[in-house]
């Protein structure tokens, strides 16, 4: 019988080649909890594509209870700081993956050659102690651009930044 593994799905891009990677040795559930998204339509575009993702996967979808999207509370919460608002993500993860009898969490955000990989590592692994739940590392980047290029070519919703209003400013003050 396969573990069971929670993955933290920020967003369904992302996650193509975490799910690759792990989807012969591993029963995975998605856990969506990505209030850092700017704004309320790009959160809705990047959850839908999510739960469209785990429907075609076959994949259990969870996301945090009760939820109700409002960036201000985030922002207020993490300063717009890419750390921060790893370690606030990844501890519900953790606690969520504890308190539902999971064998290990895991996240899509070590997909994307674009975030702070170490800082994501060690946060997970923090998070996972603090819990006392299994986190399960890999370095899912060699097949990030082949799984976002699958979900390309499916027709899925591919976004432009990050999440946070900060890395949409950056984004789109460049050009």
């Amino acid at each position: 019988m396969k573990k069971k593994l929670l993955l933290h799905i920020c967003c369904a891009p992302c996650s193509a080649s975490a799910v690759a990677a792990l989807k012969t040795q591993y029963d995975i559930s998605f856990y969506w909890y990505n209030p850092n998204i700017y704004d309320k339509e790009e959160y809705g575009k990047r959850k839908d594509c999510a739960v469209r993702y785990a429907k075609e996967l076959g994949f259990v979808f969870f996301e945090e209870k009760d939820f109700i999207y409002d960036y201000n509370l985030w922002k207020n919460k993490s300063a717009e700081n890419c750390a921060l608002c790893y370690k606030l993500r990844l501890a519900k993860t953790a606690e969520f993956a504890k308190n539902n009898g999971f064998d290990f969490f895991s996240t899509s955000l070590l997909s994307s050659p674009y975030q702070k990989h170490d800082i994501i590592k060690q946060t997970a692994l923090e998070c996972a102690a603090a819990c006392g739940v299994n986190f399960l590392y890999k370095d899912f980047r060699p097949g990030f651009y082949e799984g976002k290029n699958s979900l390309r070519r499916a027709g899925y919703y591919l976004q432009k930044y990050c999440a946070c209003r900060k890395s949409y400013e950056e984004r789109f003050n460049k050009q």
